[in-house]
C-alpha cells in the first residue's frame, strides 16, 4: 500500500474493515474513483475464527481481510492506503477535504466505517487468551461455548442482560462482580438468580490455564472461579471523531444516525458497520457497507468521475427525523 494520495476522488472511505471494504467494492463496480484509508485496527483481528458468514464459516479474520483486499485489485480506480484520517471537513462548495498523515485528499462523498473500540479487561493473561477462549461478542462466539461454564467480566447496567444472552448456549453462567466499581444491584441480583446466573463478588486478577485450555479466573485473594470460556463487556466506544467534525447527528450511545440508504444527517456523508446502530456482526457490516457503497455511487450518477467532483446530491427528504 502506497502512501501517495490522488488529489481528488469521487469517494473517500474511512475504515478498511468488512463495512468499508464492502462499500469500496460496490463503488468500484459503479466505476467511481475511490480511496480507502485504513489504520489497520479491525476489532476482530485477535479472534481465531470469524463465524456465521455465508459460504465462509468459519474463516480467520486475517484471511477475510486478505481476500477482501485482493478483491479490490480488479478495480483499478479503487485504491487502498494505510493511514489515519486526522481531520475531515466540508467546504462551501460541498467538497470534503481530509488530512491523512502528512498528505491531503479531497472527495465528493465520504463513507465513514470507523467502527467501535472495545474497553479491554485489565487482567493478567488477557492478551494470550483473547480471541481463543476470551471473547466480547456472545452472538459471534456463544455457539463455541455451548454446554460450558462461562464466566462474565464487566460493569455497567447492561451486564445482567449481556450475561443472560449467554444462556442460549452455556450450561452455567457466572458473573464476577467487582465491588470497587458500579456493580450489580440488589434488584439485578434477584433477576439473575431467577435465571440461575451466579454472581461472585471479587476482583478478577488473572486467567488460569493455557490458551484454549482455560480453567478459570483467579480473584485477588486467591480464590478460583472455574470456567472454560470468558466473555467481557466493559464498554464499546464508537470511533466518531470524524463524524463529530463533520456535524453528523449521533444517537445517545454515540453511534452515527443513518437512514435506509446509510446516509447521515450531513449531505454526501454515509456511514456503515459497527459505527451505526444495530447488530455488530461481520455479515451485517458487509450488508450496510454494500448499501452505503451503492447509495453513494448512485448519488453521483450522471456526473463525471474525474476532477472536479460533483456537489453532494440532496437527500430528497429521506433522512429519518426530518
Amino acid at each position: 500500500m502506497s502512501s501517495d494520495l490522488p488529489p481528488v476522488v469521487d469517494a473517500l472511505v474511512v475504515g478498511g474493515g468488512p463495512a468499508g471494504l464492502s462499500a469500496a467494492t460496490w463503488l468500484g463496480r459503479y466505476w467511481r474513483s475511490t480511496v480507502v484509508v485504513d489504520a489497520g485496527n479491525q476489532r476482530n483481528l485477535p479472534a481465531d475464527r470469524a463465524h456465521g458468514l455465508l459460504g465462509r464459516d468459519p474463516i480467520t479474520p486475517q484471511q477475510l481481510l486478505i481476500d477482501s483486499r485482493a478483491g479490490l485489485e480488479q478495480y483499478p480506480h479503487v485504491a487502498l492506503r494505510h493511514g489515519t484520517v486526522s481531520s475531515l471537513h466540508q467546504d462551501g462548495d460541498g467538497l470534503f477535504h481530509a488530512t491523512v498523515g502528512d498528505g491531503e485528499i479531497s472527495a465528493g462523498r465520504v463513507i465513514l466505517a470507523t467502527g467501535v473500540k472495545d474497553q479491554l479487561p485489565q487482567i493478567v493473561g488477557f492478551s494470550d487468551h483473547y480471541g481463543v477462549d476470551v471473547h466480547h461478542c456472545p452472538a459471534c462466539e456463544g455457539y463455541t461455548a455451548r454446554g460450558q461454564t462461562v464466566i462474565v467480566l464487566g460493569s455497567g447496567a447492561q451486564l445482567p442482560e449481556y450475561a443472560a444472552e449467554l444462556l442460549d448456549w452455556a450450561d452455567t453462567v457466572r458473573i464476577i462482580n467487582d465491588p470497587t466499581v458500579d456493580g450489580v444491584t440488589d434488584d439485578q441480583r434477584a433477576t439473575l438468580a431467577s435465571h440461575e446466573i451466579d454472581v461472585v463478588d471479587g476482583v478478577a486478577e488473572s486467567l488460569v490455564g493455557a490458551p484454549g485450555a482455560l480453567s478459570g479466573v483467579r480473584l485477588a485473594g486467591g480464590n478460583l472461579v472455574k470456567g472454560g470460556t470468558v466473555f467481557f463487556s466493559y464498554g464499546h466506544h464508537p470511533v466518531h471523531d470524524l463524524a463529530q467534525q463533520l456535524g453528523c447527528e449521533l444517537d445517545h450511545e454515540g453511534r452515527i444516525i443513518v437512514n435506509d440508504f446509510q446516509l447521515t444527517s450531513v449531505d454526501g456523508v454515509y456511514a456503515a458497520g459497527d459505527i451505526t446502530a444495530g447488530l455488530q456482526l461481520i455479515p451485517v457490516a458487509i450488508g450496510t457497507g454494500t448499501v452505503a457503497g451503492i447509495a453513494c455511487a448512485t448519488s453521483v450518477r450522471g456526473h463525471p468521475t474525474d476532477s472536479p467532483t460533483p456537489h453532494p446530491a440532496p437527500p430528497a427528504n429521506r433522512f429519518a427525523g426530518e
